[in-house]
């Protein structure tokens, strides 16, 4: 009985942490609050967990960007860099330097993910899953934009990308699988 009232506390305290983040409602919070002090076995109590933890939010990066409105902003100048997501939008500057990103679907926060880029004399090559459909609508001026093996199915998420390109390169590569 004991083990039943420590984890009926701690449901509580998970409800309570609940409506202060505004994952619940006040309405929500009380019900809950009131079903778990007339909880009385143990398959009840198991019940009342699945759909309390059900109302938490999972704590992945993913999430999390999401919460924060992440967008990432990169200036490379003489330099390489190498990134990966998650990623809701994003600026990278690139001049006489050259940025690789590495993408999975999932990195890609929403079902659009814009890219705009500006690059000089420099490169920016975007890996990303076969089943990201990727459009580069970045403006070439004595440049190349390639993209290779590029989604015919048009199925999965969508990368767009916008800008411009002076004496250099964007190349988006894809990938089968993930990079982990």
């Amino acid at each position: 009985m004991q083990v039943l009232e420590e984890r009926k506390h701690k449901i509580t305290e998970k409800l309570s942490s609940q409506y202060s983040l505004n994952y619940i409602s006040l309405d929500e919070y009380e019900r809950l609050v009131e079903y778990s002090q007339k909880i009385e076995t143990e398959k009840e109590l198991n019940i009342l967990e699945k759909i309390v933890n059900s109302n938490n939010p999972e704590e992945t990066k993913y999430n999390k960007a999401i919460l924060e409105n992440i967008e990432k902003n990169y200036f490379t100048l003489l330099s390489s860099r190498k990134t990966s997501g998650p990623l809701l939008s994003g600026m990278i500057t690139n001049i006489l330097g050259d940025h690789k990103i590495y993408l999975n679907e999932e990195d890609l926060i929403n079902d659009e993910t814009t890219l705009i880029v500006s690059i000089i004399l420099g490169s920016v090559i975007i890996y990303v899953p076969d089943n990201v459909y990727v459009t580069c609508n970045a403006v070439p001026l004595l440049s190349d934009i390639s993209i290779k093996d590029n989604n015919k199915n048009g199925y999965g998420k969508k990368l767009i990308i916008k800008g411009s390109v002076i004496l250099g390169d964007i190349k988006i590569k894809t990938k089968e699988k993930g990079f982990g």
